[in-house]
């Protein structure tokens, strides 16, 4: 290798390396990005209509339905809802079957958001990656 593409070398592969930990850091992280947090807040300020919400949020790259029971909320706190909107972000064409996303908790009153909750939490697929096994084949 000559003089001159070794340092050209050694940058790109520092900054795959970099890049690849960013990734890995965006997957894994156990709390939302704070811009992300104030996005989302001013997309889906209190008192917007839910049908808008889940609009704007499915434009930001959710999936969202609709969900009884427990929810975190921003603080950590475990709660409980009759009904609330809960909204994933959708997973990246390269992604873990579970891995950190971000989700943002809609709680309904009156036909509006009366609380939004962004957070970030660990999401499962429920479909299951390709077999490694052939279909016909012996066990």
């Amino acid at each position: 290798m000559s003089p001159r593409i070794l340092p050209l070398a050694a940058g790109l592969a520092a900054s795959c390396l970099l890049s690849g930990c960013a990734w890995l850091h965006d997957t894994f992280s156990s709390s939302v990005d704070e811009k992300t947090v104030g996005k989302i807040h001013g997309e889906v300020p209190i008192g917007t209509p839910m049908d808008a919400a889940e609009a704007r949020l499915s434009s930001q790259g959710f999936d969202c339905g609709t969900r009884t029971g427990n929810f975190t909320d921003e603080l950590g706190r475990n709660r409980n809802a009759e009904r609330f909107m809960l909204c994933v972000r959708r997973a990246a064409k390269l992604s873990f079957a579970c891995e950190n996303r971000d989700e943002v908790v809609v709680v309904p009153s009156g036909g509006v958001a009366d609380e939004v909750d962004v957070v970030r939490g660990a999401n499962c697929d429920a479909q299951p990656g390709p077999s490694l096994m052939a279909p016909n084949s012996a066990k």
